[in-house]
């Protein structure tokens, strides 16, 4: 079987912004690209990622023509969007499982283990929640 990953929106952000880059989120999106794993997200997740590039607009760290690059070398890469029944109600189960105050992150989770693919976060909030991470679960850095 094909190798998948799902790439939270926190690891999304430092392989996009210049002002949030890391060598671990670049060399992670570089190589699953290079040796063309199976990128998965939830099907919003393109709108997190643009509402974050608009914040940073908003915030003056980006200028509009940067955040449009950003978005646009986004938008290219070769994700597939996933949307089921069963990632809704697998996503609401994990939120109360783990007590996760918004779906968002559960989503992403349920997401990952729908599709067998390794989670990679940079959200430390989210896993702090975590009680026991689950096998599939990653955290950039470690």
């Amino acid at each position: 079987m094909t190798e998948s990953l799902c790439i939270d929106t926190s690891v999304m952000m430092k392989y996009l912004c210049p002002d949030e880059q890391t060598l671990e989120a670049i060399a992670l999106i570089a190589n699953a690209l290079t040796q063309q794993v199976r990128l998965v997200a939830p099907s919003f997740a393109w709108a997190e990622v643009g509402s974050v590039l608009r914040k940073k607009v908003r915030a003056k760290l980006l200028t509009s023509v940067e955040a449009n690059q950003l978005y646009t070398a986004y938008i290219s890469l070769p994700i597939d969007y996933i949307d089921t029944e069963i990632l809704r109600l697998n996503a609401w189960q994990l939120a109360e499982q783990y007590g996760m105050p918004t779906l968002y992150d559960a989503v992403f989770l349920a997401c990952a283990k729908a599709e067998s693919a390794n989670f990679w976060t940079a959200d430390d909030a989210m896993l702090n929640l975590l009680s026991s991470r689950p096998s599939y679960v990653y955290r950039l850095g470690e």
